[in-house]
């Protein structure tokens, strides 16, 4: 298992990959960190689901098929993961700032899927928030614009 995930840090810190393999890599970090979310508390609702494939097509230009791939995919990932860092790492190499706030927001998004944002979900993304370097009053202002559509 170590040697997976390894192997996992190794590719997706890669300098010498090339852009689509570095675009894949961080739909996947941004994707699984969704995922998270929507497992933090410990109801995965198909509201949730629904919302990441939306995100992923709207955000990624991805097709139906391909979101529906990806978060699988994300999904085994996030599985095998020990902490949050393996994908905020990337995220971090990956996008800019803009790209960051754009992800919490729609990580808000997520949470806001079942209509209850729970005391786990508002940490993660808190926590989330912190680890990408997004500061308070974006995380606030993303909160806001994701629960006010």
């Amino acid at each position: 298992m170590f040697k997976k995930i390894a192997s996992l840090l190794s590719n997706m810190t890669s300098k010498e990959t090339d852009q689509p393999d570095t675009d894949k890599l961080s739909f996947l970090a941004a994707t699984a960190l969704m995922i998270e979310l929507s497992r933090a508390d410990n109801s995965i609702d198909k509201e949730e689901i629904q919302t990441i494939i939306s995100i992923a097509t709207e955000t990624f230009g991805l097709s139906e098929d391909e979101a529906t791939d990806l978060l699988n995919e994300a999904e085994a990932k996030n599985a095998e993961a020990t902490s949050l860092y393996e994908f905020t790492e990337v995220i971090n190499e990956n996008f800019d700032k803009t790209q960051k706030y754009n992800l919490i927001k729609n990580i808000w998004r997520v949470a806001y899927a079942d209509q209850s944002i729970d005391a786990h979900e508002d940490h993660l993304v808190r926590k989330v928030a912190d680890l990408i370097y997004v500061s308070h009053a974006d995380f606030i202002k993303a909160k806001h614009e994701a629960g006010n559509p």
